[in-house]
């Protein structure tokens, strides 16, 4: 499946070989969906790339975008209602409707854009794609208008420039959130969130935040770092393997992943940026390893909380026994406690895995469930058997 973050990069491959496209995202859905808001794909003469569900509503969606890329220009709303069966022959569990903003790219229009958000992606820097979905009663440009917010670049144009000093702050505050939505704004310039899709006759914006790839770094290129590997590269994350062992951490071992790393694990850590869109998994080879490594993230963690960021996301395997004594060790040390209570440790849903590649799919289900829900609870093994917070529990 293609990440978020690919599809810019590929945006970008296609206009540069000067080849138009249609970009069909979805920024608003009612009930029960197949994706979220914020999900997208590309549609091209020779296909597409990404998805926004699959079934017969994508292709309905694929079927419009093709007649806009033959119109060679505008932008149009979409509505995918699944409420219907759509003559389907399987049963489906989704009953809601998806409003869907397809939009054609051009190489002469919007080449440098892409740019920037490629760029943007592949550094995982805070930006986001703004774009006027509906002109409104009093704005004189025409739907699909954008402009890409860079909270480092004060001077952003396009469709931003009659928007207030105050409102591109909080626009740049949600792009740094990674809050996409749908937007109205007032004739002050203010912008505020809206669910409906009826136009009121105030122009409309779409908020695209550009987080870039949800890292997955393994740390340990033993038998479970194999299969998690591989399951990493399938869910779209951008998966790095780190070990000191050359023998360990190889191509031929890793042919997906997209970097390996081999270096002590300390000073392999120390040189990355370390920020929510990572996911830090110790999987070594000894307890002292798993320690290192578990300290060297929670020394920058410090420092991100000192600067008000928030942290990346850490777990560890091992049992009970041996997660409480790391955990106390490093609270001996004077890490702060509510930073240890974040620590996914033992991690994992418990699922009864046993194997290297059981285990690997216990540890990205708990990965995904904290990335799209936040629930903890007995399911996961670190709040039944290490000191991970609850969902609810006061920090």
């Amino acid at each position: 499946m293609a990440g978020l973050d690919q599809i810019w990069s590929e945006a970008l491959r296609t206009l540069e070989r000067n080849q138009p496209f249609v970009l069909a995202t979805v920024i608003n859905v009612r009930g029960s969906t197949p994706r979220e808001i914020g999900a997208k794909m590309i549609v091209r003469s020779d296909g597409q790339f990404g998805t926004i569900g699959g079934g017969c509503g994508e292709a309905e969606v694929f079927r419009k975008a093709r007649l806009l890329l033959d119109e060679g220009s505008g932008a149009k709303l979409a509505e995918v209602d699944l409420t219907g069966d759509f003559d389907q022959q399987e049963i489906g569990s989704c009953g809601g409707i998806m409003d869907v903003f397809i939009d054609r790219w051009s190489p002469q229009h919007d080449l440098e854009v892409a740019r920037k958000l490629a760029d943007s992606a592949e550094q995982s820097r805070a930006a986001a794609l703004i774009t006027l979905v509906d002109s409104g009663v009093r704005s004189e440009a025409v739907p699909g208008a954008k402009a890409v917010l860079d909270p480092a670049d004060p001077c952003s144009r396009g469709v931003l420039s009659g928007l207030s000093n105050e409102t591109l702050g909080e626009l740049s505050e949600r792009a740094a959130d990674a809050v996409p939505g749908l937007l109205e704004v007032s004739e002050k310039g203010q912008v505020r969130p809206i669910v409906r899709i009826e136009s009121s006759g105030a122009p409309r914006l779409f908020i695209d935040p550009i987080t870039g790839a949800q890292r997955l770094i393994i740390a340990g290129a033993g038998h479970i770092a194999v299969p998690l590997s591989a399951l990493g590269s399938i869910l779209g994350f951008h998966v790095t393997v780190i070990d000191d062992r050359a023998s360990f951490a190889n191509r031929e071992r890793f042919p997906k992943a997209d970097k390996i790393i081999v270096r002590p694990f300390n000073s392999a850590l120390e040189s990355m940026h370390l920020d929510r869109h990572c996911y830090v998994i110790s999987v070594t080879r000894g307890h002292s390893f798993d320690e290192l490594v578990v300290r060297t993230v929670l020394q920058q963690q410090q420092a991100h909380r000192t600067k008000g960021q928030a942290g990346c996301f850490i777990g560890m395997i091992g049992s009970r026994r041996r997660v409480r004594a790391m955990l106390s060790h490093l609270e001996e040390e004077g890490f702060d406690p509510a930073l240890l209570n974040e620590i996914h440790a033992p991690l994992g849903l418990d699922i009864g895995a046993e194997t290297p590649e059981e285990i690997a799919v216990s540890i990205m289900a708990e990965i995904i469930r904290e990335r799209r829900t936040g629930t903890r609870d007995e399911l996961s093994l670190g709040t039944r058997s290490g000191r991970l917070r609850r969902t609810g529990a006061k920090v």
